[in-house]
């Protein structure tokens, strides 16, 4: 495994320094799948990447609000 660094607001960082370990290795999981996918598809820029997340994220039922409680669950 390698690690990257990406860049969040302040409230964001926050949540994930309490996170619990499980928690942090799902949504690392969660998120490494989907920039292989954004990175395996040359003709996806950054921004088209994240509209498809965000909607495919919503079609499975994570909405923003749903996200917020995931985040805020020790």
């Amino acid at each position: 495994m390698d690690r990257i660094i990406l860049e969040v607001d302040d409230r964001s960082a926050k949540k994930w320094k309490y996170a619990s370990q499980d928690k942090k290795e799902r949504l690392s999981k969660s998120i490494g799948q989907l920039i292989d996918r954004s990175l395996a598809a040359e003709d996806d820029d950054f921004w088209n990447f994240i509209d498809k997340i965000s909607s495919e994220a919503e079609a499975n039922g994570l909405t923003e609000e749903r996200l917020a409680i995931l985040l805020n669950e020790e």
